[in-house]
C-alpha cells in the first residue's frame, strides 16, 4: 500500500514509524506538499485540527480519482473534507503522541470512518497493518471519544502537573507520587473505575475535606479545583447509595487511599 502522511508533527511521526516496514511511505510536509505523490492509495491528513481544510484543498485535484484522503483527527467531522474528494474518511488513532516516546503501536486502538464501503474497508486494512484494535465509528461517536480522552490524559497530566507545583513549593518531590498514581491506574484498567473510588470526598470526610480547604485557601485556583472534584465525587457517591454491580457504594467509601 503506497502511502502519503501530510504532516511531520507527533501524529504524523509516529504514523510514519509504524507503517515504515510494512507500506510504500512518503512524508509530506504540509507547508509545501513538494514530496506529494499523485497515485497514492491512501493520504493521511495529520495536521492540527484549524488548518485539515486548507491543507486538503490545495492538492484537490492533484491525485488519481480512487485514492483515498483522511484525516486523523478526533474530534474534526468526515464532513470537512467530504466534498473535496472523491473517497474520504477518517483514521484516528487514539493515544498521546510525543516524538521522543517509543510506543507498542499494536496496542493502540485506531476508530475509522469511511464515505462509502470499500474506503473504510480500506483503511480497517491499513489500520490492521500496525495495531490489533480497529473499530468503525461515526463523528459523533469519534467526538465523545476525544472528549472522555481529554478528561483522562490532559485533565489528569494537568493536575499532576499542578500536584508537581504544590509539591515542590513545600520541600517535597513529585516522585514520590509515582507509585500511588501506578497503581491507581492499574485499578482502573481492570474495569469500572467508580468501583475503585478513594479518598475523604467518597467517604464524604468533612473533617479533612475541612481541613485541606483551609490549607489550600493559599492557592485560590487550586482551592476552586479541589472542591469542584470533591462535590463531584460525593454526587456520584452518595452517603445511602443502593447496591451495585462492584458492592454496594457504602463500601466502596471505606476504602483509604
Amino acid at each position: 500500500m503506497k502511502i502519503d502522511i501530510i504532516g511531520r508533527g507527533n501524529v504524523g511521526t509516529h504514523l510514519s514509524n509504524a507503517f515504515e516496514a510494512k507500506a510504500d511511505i512518503m512524508m509530506v510536509n504540509p507547508r509545501t506538499l513538494q514530496e506529494l505523490r499523485n497515485d497514492s492509495d491512501l493520504y493521511l491528513l495529520s495536521v492540527s485540527d484549524n488548518v485539515i481544510t486548507d491543507v486538503a484543498k490545495r492538492f484537490k485535484g492533484k491525485i488519481g480519482k480512487d485514492s483515498v484522503v483522511a484525516h486523523t483527527s478526533g474530534t474534526t467531522p468526515l464532513s470537512a473534507i467530504q466534498n473535496m474528494f472523491g473517497k474520504t474518511g477518517v483514521f484516528y488513532p487514539l493515544q498521546t503522541f510525543s516524538k521522543d516516546v517509543k510506543l507498542d503501536y499494536s496496542e493502540i486502538p485506531f476508530f475509522i470512518e469511511g464515505s462509502e464501503k470499500d474506503v473504510e474497508n480500506l483503511l480497517e486494512r491499513a489500520a490492521r497493518m500496525i495495531s490489533d484494535s480497529v473499530t468503525k465509528t461515526d463523528s459523533a461517536q469519534r467526538k465523545d471519544l476525544h472528549i472522555a480522552s481529554v478528561l483522562s490524559c490532559n485533565f489528569c497530566n494537568h493536575l499532576w502537573a499542578m500536584s508537581a507545583e504544590y509539591l515542590s513549593a513545600h520541600g517535597l518531590d513529585f516522585k514520590t507520587l509515582i507509585p500511588l498514581i501506578k497503581e491507581t491506574a492499574r485499578k482502573a484498567a481492570q474495569g469500572n473505575p467508580y468501583c475503585h473510588q478513594t479518598g475523604p470526598a467518597v467517604r464524604h470526610d468533612s473533617k479533612i475535606l475541612e481541613a485541606h480547604s483551609q490549607k489550600l485557601e493559599e492557592n485560590p485556583e487550586l482551592l476552586d479545583i479541589y472542591t469542584l472534584m470533591s462535590m463531584s465525587i460525593m454526587n456520584h457517591h452518595p452517603k445511602t447509595p443502593a447496591n451495585n454491580s462492584c458492592g454496594t457504594k457504602s463500601e466502596n467509601a471505606k476504602k483509604k487511599t
